[in-house]
C-alpha cells in the first residue's frame, strides 16, 4: 500500500472502525481487535493502528489500551497462582545501545547464551536508546525461558531476570510471559555476565542453547 498522509490514514481508521460497528462492540479481548485491525491492514506503521484506537474509543467508547492492561493483569495473577511449585530460571540480560548488541545467559553458565546484533525491525529496540535495549534482551529472556518450560514438560515456570538496569520491570514483559506461561521476577545486581557478552564476537543463537540445563530447580514427582 502507498504511504498515505496524516489526513487519509484519519479517514481511513474512521470508516473502517464505523463499517465493522457491530464485531467491534463484540469483541472480548484485545487480543480479537488487534486481530480484526491486521486483518484490515489496518496495523502499520503504527501511525496508523494509533488512529484505530483513537477511533475506537471516539465512536464505540473501546479503549484497547485500558482492555490490554486489566486483561494481562488478569492473566499475570491466575498465572502466578497456578505456578507455586513451577520450576524456577535464573538468566542474566543486558542490552548495549552503543554496538546495538544484546546478550542473555544463565547466571551460573554463560556459555548457555544468546547473544549477537539486534535485527534491524526487533519490535522493542530503538537505536541508541538503552533502556529499550534492555527491555528488548530481557523480553527474549522470557521467550527463552518459555521455550525451556516446553523442552522440561511444565504448565509453568518461574524466571529470574538478573540484570543491571535500574528501570527494568517485569509488567514490561507481562504479554510475552502470558503467552509462554512464564512468572517473572526482576532483580538488579552488578555480577552480570551478560554485560561481557554484549561486545563478544561473532554471535550465538537461543537454538543453540541446551534449554533444559537452564532450569535451576524442578519440583519432584
Amino acid at each position: 500500500m502507498p504511504k498515505l498522509s496524516t489526513k487519509e490514514q484519519w479517514d481511513r481508521a474512521a470508516a473502517a472502525v464505523a463499517a465493522h460497528a457491530d464485531a467491534l462492540r463484540a469483541a472480548t479481548t484485545h487480543r480479537e481487535l488487534r486481530a480484526w485491525a491486521e486483518a484490515q491492514d489496518l496495523t502499520d506503521p503504527a501511525s496508523q493502528w494509533v488512529k484505530v484506537k483513537a477511533e475506537l474509543r471516539k465512536q464505540h467508547d473501546i479503549d484497547y489500551d485500558q482492555i490490554r492492561a486489566d486483561t494481562l493483569a488478569q492473566e499475570s495473577k491466575a498465572l502466578a497462582e497456578a505456578g507455586d511449585d513451577a520450576p524456577t530460571i535464573t538468566l542474566c540480560v543486558a542490552g548495549d545501545a552503543e554496538v546495538n548488541s544484546f546478550a542473555v545467559c544463565a547466571a551460573d553458565n554463560d556459555s548457555e547464551s544468546w547473544y549477537g546484533e539486534y535485527h534491524p525491525n526487533d519490535r522493542i529496540y530503538v537505536e541508541g536508546d538503552e533502556l529499550s535495549a534492555e527491555k528488548s534482551a530481557a523480553d527474549k529472556a522470557v521467550f527463552l525461558a518459555g521455550k525451556a518450560r516446553e523442552a522440561i514438560g511444565a504448565d509453568a515456570v518461574r524466571l529470574t531476570i538478573l540484570t543491571t538496569h535500574p528501570d527494568l520491570d517485569a509488567a514490561d514483559f507481562a504479554a510475552t510471559a502470558n503467552r509462554y506461561r512464564v512468572i517473572v521476577d526482576v532483580e538488579h545486581t552488578e555480577q552480570n555476565p551478560a554485560v561481557a557478552l554484549t561486545r563478544a564476537p561473532g554471535y550465538r543463537t537461543w537454538r543453540e542453547i541446551r534449554l533444559d540445563r537452564l532450569v535451576t530447580h524442578t519440583t519432584p514427582a
